[in-house]
């Protein structure tokens, strides 16, 4: 059962998502530049599945959150989901074990709220971990390319491709349609979430990080960098997800809720 909230911000409204409630809850960050919908089957798997509560947000810019009209930074963001949980909290919407989630870049915005709160929340979880060097973040800002609208249908067709076309199989016309109108609803900004990270010093936070977070990797062109990352951060769990599909939020979600259930003592 989801049930769709926003929360005022100093920075814009934030849509959220809520499945379940519990005295344990995760709450999802979401890679750009998709939305908090990008866990839908995950959320849902969940708290089927566990007694476990979750909740997805849509960044700022992203999804049903107030539009932004310039980037922002990890911290920015950290900051933003920092104020929507003490919010859910003072009204009593959100209580007792609270554990962050992220995914690619929501794994960054998760460290940073780590870092700022610490003891806000209580455990961390990395999903793959988007690590570039300082020379490797300046490379790929130099590269990176904004989206475009214009009036040929040709704009759209990477985007088509990649979500639709070229889904991995297993996953439904359907859920892949819900992920390409994400990606042309936040098409103007869809490069926000990159700029953000390819500024974010990785290798200057994440030992800073002081909970002992779990890291679950997988096979993609982010499986060495999330081992870097690992490295970097004082103590972790470290998993590998088996039989890896693209889609790991459709296709591997019984994997990813075993491993979370073990580290949360479920």
């Amino acid at each position: 059962m989801r049930k769709n909230f926003y929360i005022e911000t100093k920075l814009g409204q934030v849509h959220g998502r809520k499945y379940g409630q519990s005295d344990k809850t995760i709450i999802c960050l979401h890679p750009m530049p998709y939305s908090g919908g990008y866990y839908d089957t995950f959320c849902n798997d969940l708290i089927s599945q566990t007694n476990i509560a979750a909740i997805s947000l849509d960044m700022l810019g992203y999804g049903q959150s107030s539009k932004i009209k310039e980037t922002i930074s990890i911290e920015d963001y950290a900051f933003n989901v920092i104020e929507v949980i003490k919010s859910l909290k003072d009204s009593g919407e959100l209580s007792g074990d609270i554990t962050l989630l992220g995914f690619h870049t929501g794994s960054a915005i998760a460290n940073e709220i780590a870092i700022i709160e610490p003891e806000l929340i209580n455990k961390v979880i990395f999903v793959t971990y988007p690590f570039f060097d300082a020379a490797k973040r300046a490379e790929l800002l130099g590269s990176q390319t904004k989206g475009t609208i214009d009036e040929s249908i040709d704009c759209l067709k990477g985007m088509w491709e990649f979500t639709i076309t070229n889904r991995s199989e297993g996953i439904s016309i359907e859920r892949a349609y819900e992920n390409f109108i994400d990606q042309v609803k936040n098409m103007s900004v869809s490069w926000y979430g990159f700029y953000s990270m390819f500024n974010y010093p990785s290798e200057e936070r994440l030992p800073l990080l002081q909970h002992v977070p779990l890291i679950v990797n997988d096979t993609s062109s982010l499986t060495e960098p999330t081992k870097i990352a690992m490295a970097l951060v004082h103590s972790s769990e470290y998993v590998e997800l088996e039989d890896v599909k693209g889609g790991i939020f459709e296709l591997n979600t019984d994997q990813i809720i075993e491993h979370v259930s073990r580290y949360l003592g479920e």
